[in-house]
Parts: C-alpha cells; structure tokens; sequence
C-alpha cells in the first residue's frame, strides 16, 4: 500500500466487543458529512470469503490448516479491492484483518503457521482494538440466536491471548490504538473519530 493514502482502518476485538457496531457508525458518519469511504469485512462476501463463512457458521467442516488458508487466500483478494478504493483517496474501515487470523486460527493450528500465512499483508494504518472483558463480551453474544465456532468464552480467553501475543509478535505495532469497549457506543465511536481526525 506505499503511496497511498494513510486512510487503511481495521477493528479488531473479541465478539462482542462491538466492531461491527462501530464500523456501521462510522459508515453513517462519513455518509452524513459526504466523507468518502468503503466499509468492508472479513472473511469478505467474495467466493473465497464465503467458503470460510460456511466453515464459521458450522455449515461446512474443514482441516483446520484449510480454514486458515482459506482466510489468508480471501484476504488477498480482499486487498486488491481495498487498495482501489484507497487509490481514489476514499477511508476503507475493515471489520477485522490479519490480526483476527492471527487470534483465532491458531487456537487449532500453531501460531507461527498462521503467521507465515499472513506475513506478506501490509500492515493498516490504524488498528483501532476495542478492549471488552470476557464476562461483557459473553453478555453481549448471549444475545444472538447462533455463535460461530468460536464464540465459546473459554475460547475467547484464549483468543485475547492470542491477540496480545498477534500484537507484540508483528513489527507494525505502533499503529495500534487500545479503546475501550466497555463504554456507551456513542462514546466509543466519538473516541475513534478522535484518533482518526475526521
């Protein structure tokens, strides 16, 4: 992503820690105010992206090695698309990236193989992490009629484990922005404008 402009933004948390709320905000915030941007999310809704939400939703069963390649191959694929709308100077906010790869795949598959399946990603130029408590988090999904495989809460202590670990092992970690998801959604999303500028 050299020469483009620094508008790449990702939100990265456990589920239910709200990125999907906060990038529908966002979308109606820059909507509003005629602020050019493209949401997106992973696994994307291309072929790929489909294949691995099958697999998540428990409608298909793979290796879990495949699942992984699966997320690496979509996020490739993933990119190109982003980088086109970056090119045109338009915000791209991505609900999730390499980062949740790094979380939860290797909750079935070693850390580093999930690693090199991702190690040639660029980094964004925001990774906006939204910091929910398990027991939150938990309520939170409770709501929900289906979990994904893995919405399990001794799943997702290790997930915010791993997490950690994703963020202290890749070079990029200086664009990591920790916010508080415990908060009202208004307020989490005036924090993220705040660190965005727009």
């Amino acid at each position: 992503m050299k020469n483009l402009p620094h508008k790449f933004v990702v939100l990265e948390g456990l589920d239910g820690a709200g990125t999907t709320t906060q990038l529908n905000l966002l979308k109606q915030y820059c909507r509003d105010r005629e602020i050019p941007c493209w949401t997106t999310y992973e696994p994307s809704n291309g072929f790929i992206g489909q294949a691995a939400r099958a697999v998540l939703e428990k409608r298909e069963l793979v290796h879990p090695l495949t699942l992984a390649q699966l997320f690496a191959a979509d996020r490739r694929e993933h990119l190109s698309e982003m980088e086109k709308h970056l090119a045109e100077g338009e915000w791209v906010f991505c609900d999730r990236y390499l980062y949740s790869s790094l979380a939860y795949q290797s909750l079935d598959i070693p850390f580093d193989t999930v690693l090199a399946l991702n190690a040639d990603f660029p980094a964004p130029d925001f990774c906006l992490y939204l910091e929910c408590s398990i027991e939150t988090s938990s309520l939170r999904r409770g709501r929900r009629e289906s979990q994904d495989i893995y919405e399990k809460e001794k799943l997702q202590r290790i997930v915010a484990e791993n997490y950690e670990k994703a963020f202290s092992t890749l070079p990029d970690v200086r664009i990591l922005h920790r916010i508080n998801g415990e908060q009202v959604l208004e307020k989490v999303h005036q924090d993220i404008l705040g660190l965005l500028g727009i």
